[in-house]
């Protein structure tokens, strides 16, 4: 019996050596590849990561500055997106993106989080052999950090919530992205250069799906005393992606607030479908968008 608890005794023992060894090797390796991350340079990464990828989408960056950050992370800080024709996309005040190779099978996960005037921004990102996933989310972001809004004439006073969920398994990726104001205190449209103000608004969205290297835009909306406005219809995806053509709808229809300046609806008078009611049939490109009759 005392031999059968010694032999116990000596494989238990033994066990927990080679968890032991098991763990300082983890610890190493972990250190090892913490070590190496911040032995190369910041600029290398910069260029690799956002350079190349930002290329290839068809999109330039600038940023006031960009640096590494324990343990293994990113951070840039006054980043601005633009298309290739130089039309800035996106503002962010300060985003961190955090890499492990450890937190999923068979490739990176990488944890997002950032500010964008007034608002949070956070999200997860995962890479491997199979395909791709990003998950993000953004809580109480002014309007204008987007600034593609402006550049299509849609000028909001405000801030929104947001979620995008988007997989990628080869080419093109397939997802949603939703969006809902949180607060609003004024805007305005303009169409063709015909500013149309927006008071009292009620709500602004956005439902977009994208599949097969297009954009179903269920809606783009804003509701408000003066005006309901509405885009529908499909973005077809290129590169660049001023380049992606635009088949799309504009509804629009004139509250008791802008019923009252008949010289601004007279402008539009040609799209009037019914009594308060016009439409816009929207051709182009996202570089040229145009009416057409």
């Amino acid at each position: 019996m005392d031999g059968k608890n010694t032999k116990g005794a000596s494989r238990a023992g033994l066990f927990k050596k080679l968890l032991i060894t098991f763990l300082i090797i983890d610890a190493v390796a972990v250190a090892f590849v913490f070590a190496l991350f911040h032995l190369i340079p910041g600029s290398l990464y910069e260029r690799l990561l956002a350079g190349e990828l930002l290329q290839r989408a068809g999109l330039r960056y600038e940023r006031a500055s960009f640096s590494t950050a324990f343990p293994m992370a990113f951070r840039f800080e006054g980043l601005k997106l633009y298309d290739r024709a130089g039309g800035e996309l996106i503002a962010v005040d300060s985003l961190k993106a955090g890499l492990s190779p450890f937190g999923h099978p068979g490739g990176l996960k990488i944890s997002i989080e950032g500010l964008a005037s007034g608002g949070q921004v956070t999200g997860v990102g995962r890479v491997g052999f199979f395909g791709s996933s990003l998950e993000m989310e953004a809580r109480g972001v002014g309007f204008n950090a987007i600034r593609a809004l402006e550049r299509a004439g849609v000028k909001l006073d405000g801030t929104f919530d947001a979620m995008l969920v988007s997989k990628t398994d080869e080419g093109c990726p397939k997802g949603s992205l939703k969006v809902q104001s949180v607060e609003i205190k004024s805007g305005e449209f303009a169409f063709r250069g015909l500013p149309l103000p927006i008071d009292d608004i009620d709500e602004a969205g956005l439902s977009a799906e994208f599949m097969d290297c297009r954009v179903r835009l269920d809606g783009l909306w804003i509701d408000g005393r003066d005006l309901s406005a509405r885009i529908k219809g499909d973005l077809k995806m290129a590169s660049p992606i001023e380049a992606s053509a635009v088949d799309m709808v504009l509804e629009l229809m004139p509250n008791e607030g802008l019923r009252e300046k008949e010289f601004l609806l007279n402008l539009i008078q040609q799209y009037r479908k019914s009594t308060n009611y016009y439409s816009i049939q929207l051709k182009g490109t996202l570089g040229r968008i145009e009416a057409v009759n």
